[in-house]
């Protein structure tokens, strides 16, 4: 704006001149009254000017002072930002070499865990086993202290009868010169039982079992019959012939439904099945003579056998 008032000065005597020379007297003082209120109206105009112009001015050198500032700031910050970008970078590596390791410790560590529990299983299934042989064992234990204790029962009873018999009989002294030599005795269906019997005790199955038929094929309707088929399928079963003392022990089961060796040859015939790995028909057997003879103790070892499946 002052350099615009500037060249109106300038210009101002040209104009005079020029008015001069085409004006009268008159027009030239109106003219000359009117150029210095326009003078005066553009000096004050220049000074109303001048205030804005200068608080422009300043407004801008603060501005740029203020954007210098930013800009200063804005690298300072843009330097911590990279500084704090690379320091993260070296964290996020450092923690991804952290994790690798625990990705390492926990790979090795499930490994050692599932040995340690694959070899705890395979200890604890030995254990099963043992102790399902130990239950085995058992049960036949008691089933020949049974055999043993009916064997026992009968040999007291045959010496009570002896005994009541030489009492009843009249004394006779024969001296010993002329004494009769001894003749055989002939046995009786008793006696070849239980000397049968002790044949399975001592061990002797083979010898047992050919002479349990032998019994059965000389007394085939003798209330031992039962029995003698029952001690044939343990022979075999001792012998590890199981299919032989399945077939045995069924014939105790068919043949003498209301015998006393059912529930046991059932049972035997159980553990048999076991043997050759027909689990389901061992189920089967198990579950039959706990239904038909929920009583008994040969009933309570078959829910023992079915618990453990």
């Amino acid at each position: 704006m002052a350099n615009a008032f500037t060249k109106f000065l300038i210009f101002l005597p040209a104009v005079i001149l020029f008015v001069t020379s085409c004006a009268s007297q008159k027009d030239i003082i109106n003219l000359s009254r009117q150029l210095n209120a326009l003078s005066r109206q553009t000096k004050k105009d220049g000074k109303r000017v001048e205030k804005p112009i200068k608080e422009l001015k300043e407004a801008i050198e603060a501005n740029e002072a203020r954007h210098k500032e930013t800009e200063r700031i804005f690298k300072e910050d843009q330097e911590s930002l990279r500084l704090s970008l690379a320091q993260l970078g070296a964290d996020v590596g450092g923690l991804r070499d952290n994790i690798q390791g625990l990705t390492g410790r926990i790979d090795e560590s499930a490994h050692l865990l599932k040995s340690t529990i694959e070899e705890d299983t395979t200890k604890e299934d030995a254990m099963v086993s043992q102790m399902r042989e130990l239950s085995l064992l058992t049960e036949d234990l008691i089933l020949r202290m049974q055999s043993l204790e009916n064997y026992v029962s009968c040999e007291i009873a045959a010496i009570k009868e002896k005994a009541a018999l030489e009492k009843t009989s009249p004394a006779l002294e024969i001296e010993k010169n002329d004494s009769p030599p001894p003749q055989k005795k002939e046995l009786t269906e008793s006696e070849i039982y239980d000397r049968t019997l002790g044949l399975y005790k001592d061990g002797r199955y083979e010898e047992a079992i050919a002479d349990f038929k032998s019994f059965l094929k000389s007394y085939p309707e003798s209330d031992l019959a039962d029995n003698a088929h029952f001690w044939i399928g343990d022979c075999f079963r001792a012998l590890k012939e199981y299919e032989e003392a399945i077939l045995a022990y069924q014939r105790v089961i068919n043949g003498y439904p209301n015998g006393n060796k059912v529930p046991s040859a059932m049972l035997h015939q159980g553990f048999a099945f076991e043997k050759i790995n027909d689990m389901t028909t061992a189920n089967l057997v198990f579950k039959k003579l706990v239904k038909n003879f929920p009583k008994t103790r040969e009933a309570e070892s078959a829910k023992k056998r079915l618990r453990k499946k």
